[in-house]
């Protein structure tokens, strides 16, 4: 499963990310936290784009690393598999 990585302000900020997005039973799109970063896991292209944007909405992120998730899986940029 391809992954990206969102920047957050905090260790906290990503938590409260990823405790929100958290989807259980979800396998396909995923996210987990790692320190500062909110590791998003996806089939479909939307899923960490709306994470991103979640996240960035209720200040958990910057805009420019929120974009940077949203750039980056429109282009395969800091995309894992």
């Amino acid at each position: 499963m391809p992954e990206i990585r969102l920047t957050c302000i905090s260790p906290e900020a990503a938590a409260a990310v990823t405790a929100e997005a958290t989807r259980p039973g979800d396998t396909v799109h995923t996210v987990r936290q790692d320190g500062h970063q909110v590791v998003i896991g996806y089939h479909d292209i939307r899923w960490p784009m709306d994470v991103a944007e979640f996240a960035h909405e209720i200040g958990h992120a910057h805009d420019d690393d929120a974009a940077r998730v949203i750039e980056g899986v429109q282009t395969g940029r800091g995309v894992t598999q």
